[in-house]
């Protein structure tokens, strides 16, 4: 499978669709962001916890995504495939909640470059996945 199975109008919609969710994620963020160079200091948003939180978050969701996905499409699914994809998926989920249990108890600022890089990975897999859980959707 590939995008393109997809016209320039499907995916441009697709990706339409995946920027709304992700501004949920976003804004909060942004917020965060803005409060924390208002009343603190820029390593303050750094040694924010709640990167790693939500690089969990996102990556639970974007796993669960394709989970369905692949349960309800007729396509033909390596399990073996799948099984790797999965186990890649939570093993960033535990990393993701093992950085933010590390930044709640001893938080460092290599720690919280970590966790942000994290959450933008989760970010770039929130699309990369999206437009799979897409494709996937399209064959049922």
């Amino acid at each position: 499978m590939s995008l393109q199975m997809f016209s320039a109008q499907q995916r441009k919609a697709t990706f339409a669709e995946l920027k709304a969710e992700y501004l949920f994620i976003a804004i909060p963020f942004l917020l965060l962001i803005s409060v924390k160079l208002y009343i603190a200091t820029w390593q303050e948003i750094i040694l924010a916890p709640e990167w790693a939180l939500a690089a969990c978050l996102i990556f639970g969701q974007i796993t669960s995504k394709v989970s369905k996905a692949v349960a309800s499409s007729k396509a033909k699914t390596s399990e073996q495939y799948f099984g790797w994809y999965t186990a890649k998926r939570f093993l960033l989920v535990v990393a993701s909640i093992a950085a933010y249990f590390g930044m709640l108890a001893k938080p460092t600022m290599t720690l919280g470059f970590i966790q942000i890089f994290m959450f933008f990975l989760a970010s770039v897999f929130h699309f990369k996945d999206g437009f799979t859980t897409k494709l996937l959707q399209k064959n049922v």
